[in-house]
């Protein structure tokens, strides 16, 4: 089961409600053109086919029809590097 820990839902939500960014808007992930690679872009709605991710209040994914699977069982978290930056990492679900 894909979740999202508080520190990715945290991001999430300060990226989407930036000044300029439609209300509503999510980040959405899709399968990239490299194998087994994904990206996640903010959006300001999900594309048709796409699963909406509540992670929290004000902190939507939309996921990608494609990438479903590669999410599955998998959990989001994110990281702040030294120049401020958020990078996002997925980690396998523990068992």
């Amino acid at each position: 089961m894909f979740t999202v820990s508080g520190s990715a839902t945290a991001a999430i939500r300060q990226i989407v409600t930036q000044p300029g960014v439609p209300e509503g808007s999510g980040l959405r992930i899709a399968v990239d053109e490299g194998p087994g690679s994904l990206s996640i872009s903010v959006a300001p709605l999900p594309q048709p086919g796409d699963t909406v991710f509540e992670a929290g209040r004000d902190a939507s994914l939309f996921i990608a029809e494609d990438a479903g699977d590669m999410l599955a069982d998998k959990i989001m978290d994110a990281r702040t590097e030294s120049d401020g930056r958020v990078r996002f990492v997925l980690d396998s679900a523990a068992a």
